[in-house]
């Protein structure tokens, strides 16, 4: 495979948390580890400690400071002169923002290509940003979204359906937790089984809520069970409260935001994943990388049936899909996954083996750039 001179121009980008920063970071590091020559080139607000983050990379990361306007210019003029210096580049954007203040047209050497999240197209908007967006995409050579349901909502945005296609995000191998962390995870789990676990921001969409309010059932079934949820966010105050007046503290803990090692510990243990996402207003999930990372370890998981998780989980193969909406479907889903221990173990092993023969990030950015060598020779 043939070496690339690729520019990441991103709002989003670690060591600040998120979806889409691990994204485009793991992205930059799978091209990078290729034999690519990449540059990032951020205009994310400043975070405690960046300048430890960045100086530990191979590759260069730029990060432009200032009012957010004034990094957004900064960055399109930045990633312009880059641009220009090299042979026949890749600009790959985070998202239509990125590429928006970009003047291609001077650009005619660089191949441009924009990452689609999903929650970016909403499903109603106003004409003025409709015609922003369209006219931006309009100047990307590739749109690559998340998720079949991202890829979707890209559409409307979209004037040539043959420069837009569905590249999934990646995984990397799950880190191993060392004594420290194995002993803390124990604490959690004591004696419970079955477990169901939840990794990721307390928030509605995510669906914690929902499984609580089944807990109550669930015992009835399985009195010595136990919901973990892990991570932190807007609804957490509410669903301490909720589980208090249920009579749950027992069987319903909250370990806050873990380490890497304690979220493997912690999924080790688990039977079942379960997010049970819905749409809340234009939130959606747009594909779910917390899926495969749980399959990474053999579990499978419970997803809704809304946005891309149907993409991330594959119903009745690697885990179920359910109607977030509602409490009854949620609880019919779990107590089937919990009820055949034998399909049970095969979801999770067929879980894992997509997860390490597809999902890998070495795997996604070859793929990537088999999509440029595809249009360049169609071009």
């Amino acid at each position: 495979m043939p070496s690339h001179n690729i520019i990441i121009s991103t709002q989003n980008y670690p060591p600040a948390a998120g979806g889409i920063q691990n994204y485009m970071h793991e992205l930059a590091l799978a091209l990078h580890q290729l034999g690519n020559t990449v540059h990032v080139i951020c205009d994310a607000p400043t975070v405690d400690g960046q300048d430890p983050f960045d100086n530990e990379l191979a590759f260069s990361v730029k990060r432009l400071s200032g009012p957010k306007i004034l990094r957004r210019y900064r960055k399109a003029h930045k990633v312009s002169s880059q641009l220009k210096k090299l042979n026949q580049p890749i600009l790959i954007c985070d998202s239509w923002k990125s590429l928006e203040l970009l003047n291609t047209e001077k650009l005619t050497n660089t191949y441009c290509i924009c990452i689609a999240h999903g929650m970016e197209f909403p499903a109603q908007l106003e004409a003025k940003k409709h015609q922003r967006i369209t006219k931006t995409l309009a100047r990307a050579d590739l749109i690559l979204a998340n998720s079949a349901f991202t890829a979707q909502r890209a559409k409307p945005y979209t004037p040539d359906f043959t420069r837009l296609h569905t590249l999934h995000p990646g995984v990397n191998p799950p880190i191993q937790a060392n004594s420290h962390e194995q002993a803390k995870a124990k604490s959690w789990l004591g004696e419970h089984t079955p477990i169901l676990i939840t990794v990721g921001r307390i928030e509605a969409r995510k669906g914690q809520d929902k499984i609580i309010e089944i807990m109550p059932k669930l015992l009835a079934e399985y009195p010595n069970a136990l919901y973990l949820i892990a991570g932190s966010g807007p609804l957490q105050d509410s669903l301490v409260a909720r589980v208090k007046e249920l009579g749950l503290g027992a069987n319903v803990k909250f370990c806050g935001r873990v380490s890497d090692g304690e979220r493997s510990a912690l999924l080790q243990k688990a039977d079942v994943f379960a997010m049970p996402c819905r749409a809340v207003g234009d939130s959606v999930e747009g594909f779910g990388i917390v899926y495969i990372e749980a399959a990474m370890l053999g579990l499978p998981s419970l997803a809704g049936r809304v946005g891309g998780a149907g993409d991330a989980v594959i119903d009745g193969q690697t885990g179920l899909l359910c109607d977030g909406d509602s409490e009854d479907d949620i609880y019919l889903n779990i107590n089937k996954m919990l009820g055949d221990q034998q399909a049970l173990a095969s979801m999770g092993q067929r879980a894992l083996q997509r997860a390490q023969t597809e999902l890998q990030w070495p795997q996604i950015a070859k793929k990537l750039l088999g999509y440029v060598a595809e249009q360049r020779v169609a071009n």
